[in-house]
């Protein structure tokens, strides 16, 4: 949840993690369980159980729908507030933009925010956005948890399967990142370059 807030860890690394303390074997709770022991072999320390992986999933559902639902209200109730944070927003986003913003949102806000929570740095503000535009609460939450319960699971069971070369697998991701975020952002920038080619045209056709 505080990931989903801003804080400057990506939710991939909590959520494998979290798949990588459910294995029976390799998770560190199980190690220590092993390593506490006497030399009667009876439990040194209290037995700490490893967690479940569904319920490992679906904490980790819970927790990214929550961040998510307190960015979309700060984007539907805060640009609204007399702060100097607000009024900051209000200047940047004046009437005009709020407009673009909304009309952007009412054709096609549910693949916006589809799309949005499988691009970290950008999820946060398209969420925001979209709170902004008016959009209904339970049609973010239904669009968003779609997306959410594919790749929450999915980081969870990565973790779980790969256990055994944990430090593997967040090295071969990072890798992946680093072509997928370039890719990613000149894919938005083309997206956002041929709208506004289109935008112009329509002007142009209107002012005819």
């Amino acid at each position: 949840m505080i990931s989903g807030l801003g804080l400057p860890i990506p939710e991939d690394i909590p959520l494998i993690t979290a798949g990588y303390l459910c294995h029976p074997d390799e998770s560190p709770i199980a190690k220590a369980n092993a390593m506490d022991v006497n030399d009667d072999g009876a439990p040194d320390q209290p037995y700490r159980r490893v967690p479940q992986l569904w319920l490992m999933m679906l904490s980790g559902i819970v927790g990214v729908l929550g961040g998510d639902s307190i960015v979309f209200h700060i984007g539907r109730k805060g640009v609204h507030g007399d702060n100097m944070v607000c009024r900051h927003i209000r200047k940047v986003m004046h009437s005009k933009r709020r407009e673009r913003v909304e009309k952007h949102f009412s054709r096609h806000g549910s693949l916006t925010v589809f799309c949005g929570r499988f691009m970290p740095g950008f999820r946060s503000l398209i969420f925001a956005f979209a709170g902004m535009s008016r959009m209904s609460y339970p049609r973010f939450l239904l669009i968003d948890g779609i997306a959410t319960f594919i790749s929450v699971p999915l980081f969870v069971w990565l973790g779980y399967h790969f256990a055994a070369n944990i430090n593997g697998l967040f090295m071969r991701i990072d890798q992946i990142k680093h072509i997928i975020m370039p890719v990613a952002i000149v894919l938005m920038a083309g997206g956002i370059a041929l709208y506004l080619v289109r935008r112009r045209r329509i002007v142009a056709v209107e002012n005819i």
